[in-house]
C-alpha cells in the first residue's frame, strides 16, 4: 500500500462522516465511533458559532429546526457526509440563530513549533473544528511558538507531571461504555511505554504516521482505549511507566471512570431455519476464531487519510451500534457489536481506508465475512455479504470493492453489518 504525505496527527482525522469501526479484543467487540468523546451538554454561542451535543433521539433535522438553521448550514458547518450518521455525544457546531446562546468559556494555551490548530486539538481531546470556530483561524494554518489559543474552559490540561521525560500525558477522565478513548504522550526524548488498561496491554504508535515526506515523531505517541459494550459502570485502571536512562522502572497509575452508554434496546425474532445459529457453542467457537485475529496488534498505522463510508450514502443507518438485543423473546443480553446499513442484495461493499485482509471467510454467524486489519490495533469487519471479492493477506486501499452485500449468517434481511 502506497503511504501519500499527511501531516496530519492520525486520531485527529477521524472525524464527522467516518463510518464507525468494529475493534473487538479479547472476546469482547467494541466500537470506535471516530468522533469526539462524549462530553457533558453545553449549548454556547461564540460570536456566529455555538456547539451542541447529540442527545439520544436526535436527529440533524430536529436539531436544525430546534436551532432556527437550515439543514443544509449544519451539514455544510459540521463537514456531515451522511445526514444519518450523526452519533450521541457528538459535538455539532452551530451557526448562532438565537442571540439568548451564552459566550463559550474559554482559556488560552500556547502553541507549540510546527503546530497547526489539529495537532493542538489533539492535545487537548477537542474538535478541531471548534477551536477554528474559537480562532477564526483555518484548520490546518501554521501557527507561531506560543501563539495563545483559546479552548473550551473544560479542556483537558494535565498539570506538571514530574515524570521524569515525560512531559505530557493527556488522557480522559471519563469514558462511555461501547466508545473508545485515546491517550497521548509527549516526551523530550523516545521512551518505551509500558501501558495496560483495566489490565489490557496497550500498544503506543508515533502520533503522526510516516509518509514520503514526512518523518515520524517518537516523543508524541499515541494509543486507543477501548470500552467493551456491556462493561460494568465503575472505575478502571490506566497503568503507564517505562524505563529510565538509569535502568530504573518508573510508573503512574490514573482511574478512569467508565459510565453507562445511552443504548436503546431492540427485540428480533429469528425464522425457524435460523434460530439455531444462537447456540452458545457455535456462538462461542466463532467468536474464538475472530477473536484469535483481531487480539494481534499491528504495530504500524495503514491508512493515512478519513475512513469513508463502505457503502453510497443512500443507504440510512438502520440499526445503531451498541443496541441491546433480545432473540426470539430472550432476556436483553448481548448488544448489536456493529452499525447496519439498510441496502438490497447486491450492491458493492467498499473498503473505508488501506488495510489487510485478515480474514475472508464464510462463518455461520456472521455469514460470507471480511475483516481489515488497519494497523495500531484498529480493524473494521463486513458481515453477512452475499459473495466475497478479497482474499486473506490481500492488501487493499480506500474504495476497493471487497463484496457485495447480502443476508448470509444470522441475518433476517439484506443489509451491510
Amino acid at each position: 500500500m502506497k503511504k501519500k504525505p499527511n501531516d496530519r496527527p492520525i486520531f485527529s482525522r477521524l472525524t464527522h462522516g467516518a463510518i464507525a469501526l468494529l475493534l473487538p479484543l479479547l472476546g469482547a467487540s467494541l466500537l470506535i465511533t471516530l468522533f469526539a468523546l462524549a462530553s457533558p451538554l453545553h449549548l454556547y454561542a461564540q460570536e456566529e458559532i455555538g456547539a451542541y451535543t447529540v442527545q439520544s433521539g436526535d436527529t440533524l433535522a430536529e436539531i436544525a429546526e430546534r436551532f432556527g438553521v437550515s439543514l443544509e448550514q449544519l451539514i455544510v458547518l459540521n463537514q456531515i457526509e451522511d445526514r444519518d450518521l450523526i452519533a450521541v455525544g457528538q459535538v455539532l457546531l452551530i451557526p448562532a440563530a438565537d442571540s439568548a446562546l451564552r459566550a463559550l468559556p474559554t482559556k488560552s494555551v500556547l502553541a507549540k513549533p510546527g503546530d497547526t490548530l489539529i495537532d493542538v486539538a489533539r492535545r487537548y481531546t477537542q474538535e478541531p473544528q471548534q477551536l477554528t470556530a474559537l480562532n477564526h483561524l483555518s484548520m490546518t494554518a501554521r501557527l507561531f511558538p506560543g501563539q495563545p489559543i483559546a479552548v473550551p474552559l473544560d479542556a483537558n490540561i494535565d498539570e506538571p507531571l514530574h515524570f521524569g521525560a515525560i512531559d505530557q500525558i493527556v488522557a480522559p477522565n471519563q469514558l462511555v461504555q461501547g466508545r473508545t478513548g485515546q491517550v497521548t504522550i509527549e516526551s523530550r526524548r523516545p521512551v518505551s511505554i509500558v501501558a495496560t488498561w483495566n489490565g489490557l496491554p496497550l500498544t503506543f504508535l508515533p502520533a503522526t504516521p510516516p509518509a514520503d515526506d514526512v518523518a515520524e515523531n517518537p516523543q508524541t505517541v499515541v494509543t486507543l482505549l477501548p470500552v467493551p459494550a456491556l462493561i460494568a459502570p465503575a472505575a478502571y485502571t490506566l497503568t503507564l511507566g517505562y524505563t529510565t536512562t538509569n535502568g530504573i522502572f518508573v510508573r503512574q497509575d490514573r482511574q478512569i471512570q467508565v459510565v453507562e452508554g445511552p443504548y436503546d434496546s431492540q427485540e428480533i425474532i429469528l425464522p425457524d431455519e435460523k434460530g439455531g445459529l444462537l447456540a452458545p457453542e457455535i456462538v462461542e467457537e466463532e467468536l474464538a476464531r475472530m477473536t484469535a485475529v483481531w487480539s494481534i496488534v499491528t504495530p504500524q498505522w495503514w491508512w493515512t487519510a478519513p475512513f469513508t463510508r463502505p457503502i453510497g450514502t443512500e443507504y440510512a443507518t438502520t440499526s445503531p451500534f451498541g443496541t441491546r438485543r433480545s432473540y426470539n423473546g430472550g432476556p436483553y443480553s448481548s448488544y448489536h457489536a456493529g452499525q447496519d446499513f439498510g441496502a438490497p442484495e447486491g450492491v458493492p461493499i467498499l473498503a473505508p481506508a488501506a488495510g489487510r485482509v485478515a480474514l475472508a471467510a464464510p462463518l455461520q454467524v456472521r455469514g460470507n465475512a471480511v475483516l481489515l486489519d488497519h494497523g495500531g490495533g484498529v480493524f473494521t469487519g463486513y458481515w453477512h455479504m452475499s459473495e466475497i471479492f478479497v482474499a486473506e493477506g490481500q492488501e487493499v486501499n480506500a474504495g476497493d470493492v471487497l463484496g457485495l452485500v447480502g443476508t448470509t449468517g444470522l441475518s433476517t434481511g439484506a443489509h451491510l453489518h
